[in-house]
């Protein structure tokens, strides 16, 4: 039974990290997996870029993101009704993809159908809640083409605005993101399940396996869900276990079985901090791919 616990646990851990721990949407995600194929494209290597996202489509069929940079590569190729087609399907696979409508909207730009391209970069806007001053930018060129000035400067004040809030954030990024964050609380929470899992295990275990083996796992994850600030996790998770097993639970009798308990609980607590750390470098080995 407590092996199944650390089995769950571990993969509970992974689950969170996936699922919840990352808070890009799901197009952000699909276009940082797509970075090689989109490099291509921001170079100008429309054919090669085009071959990539082809077959990104054809695994890919519900990827709005594939269908996206096909359509731009048809545009970079010249085939505008190709592109129209691979745009329009990728708005229609994930209307929260606020650079699918930008872009369908500088399509109509370019075929002068300012009206229609107007409510391409409005849906643009609405979708990305002031996080994109291309938009605004773009929406200020329509209103311009309709002879609407008023509305257009106003696009290109708020553009402005944007950049310079954009650059501000950049600047003082790391000044002003919070150490304690909601991520690193929910993992606080988690390491009281998991320090009771390795006080359970020095406790019931008849040789040091079983203990080591659930503090190797769950200080894996550790270095997982936390890769920089996994040491603090460890930590606490080291300080709950020793202090868990000697405020709460009865020693044994026998000095055969105190040694026993004493070496999977120090074994326990050292093997926490050597494999959070290694949890934490295989996540960044990860990122870094």
């Amino acid at each position: 039974m407590l092996e199944l616990l650390v089995v769950a646990t571990f993969f509970g851990y992974i689950y969170y990290l996936r699922n919840y721990a990352d808070l890009r949407s799901k197009s952000e995600k699909e276009e940082a997996e797509f970075s090689p194929g989109v490099e291509m494209y921001k170079s100008g290597r429309f054919d090669e870029a085009y071959a990539y996202f082809d077959k990104k489509v054809q695994n890919r069929p519900k990827s709005c993101i594939a269908f996206l940079y096909r359509g731009l590569t048809q545009k970079g190729r010249g085939n505008v009704s190709e592109a129209f087609d691979d745009i329009q399907t990728a708005v229609s696979l994930d209307d929260e993809a606020y650079k699918a409508h930008l872009e369908f909207g500088k399509l109509y730009m370019d075929t002068h159908d300012y009206e229609t391209a107007l409510s391409k970069f409005n849906k643009a806007i609405v979708k990305a809640e002031e996080t994109s001053p291309q938009s605004y930018q773009w929406r200020g060129q329509a209103y311009l083409k309709l002879g609407r000035e008023t509305e257009a400067q106003e696009d290109f004040a708020t553009e402005k605005r944007l950049i310079e809030q954009s650059g501000n954030r950049d600047a003082t990024s790391q000044v002003k993101a919070p150490f304690v964050d909601k991520k690193l609380i929910v993992s606080m929470v988690m390491i009281v399940f998991t320090s009771v899992l390795i006080i359970l295990g020095v406790k019931d275990a008849e040789s040091v396996h079983l203990p080591y083996l659930v503090a190797v796992f769950c200080a894996i994850a550790i270095g997982f869900v936390e890769p920089h600030k996994g040491w603090l996790l460890a930590l606490m998770q080291c300080v709950l276990v020793l202090s868990g097993y000697f405020l709460f639970t009865t020693q044994p009798e026998t000095s055969g079985s105190r040694e026993l308990e004493n070496f999977s609980l120090y074994g326990s607590v050292i093997l926490t901090f050597v494999a959070s750390f290694l949890g934490g470098f295989m996540k960044r080995a990860l990122n870094m791919q």
